[in-house]
C-alpha cells in the first residue's frame, strides 16, 4: 500500500474518530456506500476529485481539518 494510500486512509479514520460516527454515518453524510468508506479506511480504494472536495467541505462544515495532502507527480 502506498504512503498516499496509507495517508487518505488515517485522515478518514481521523475525521470519524474526531466526530464519534459510524463509517455507516460517514457513507451517509457523504453520499456514498458503506462499502466505500470501509474500502477507504482499509486502503482498498481512493476517491476521485470531486469526491475529495466533498470531504474537504465536510469537514470544513464540522470544524475539522482534512489533514490529506494528495501527492503530486511534479519532478
Amino acid at each position: 500500500m502506498s504512503r498516499n494510500v496509507m495517508d487518505f486512509a488515517k485522515a478518514i479514520l481521523n475525521i470519524r474518530t474526531a466526530l464519534r460516527i459510524s463509517q455507516q454515518d460517514l457513507a451517509a453524510e457523504l453520499d456514498v456506500s458503506y462499502a466505500t468508506v470501509n474500502r477507504w479506511e482499509n486502503g482498498r480504494t481512493m476517491p476521485n476529485k470531486m469526491t475529495l472536495s466533498v470531504i474537504k467541505n465536510y469537514c470544513t462544515r464540522h470544524h475539522l481539518e482534512f489533514d490529506y495532502k494528495p501527492e503530486t507527480n511534479a519532478q
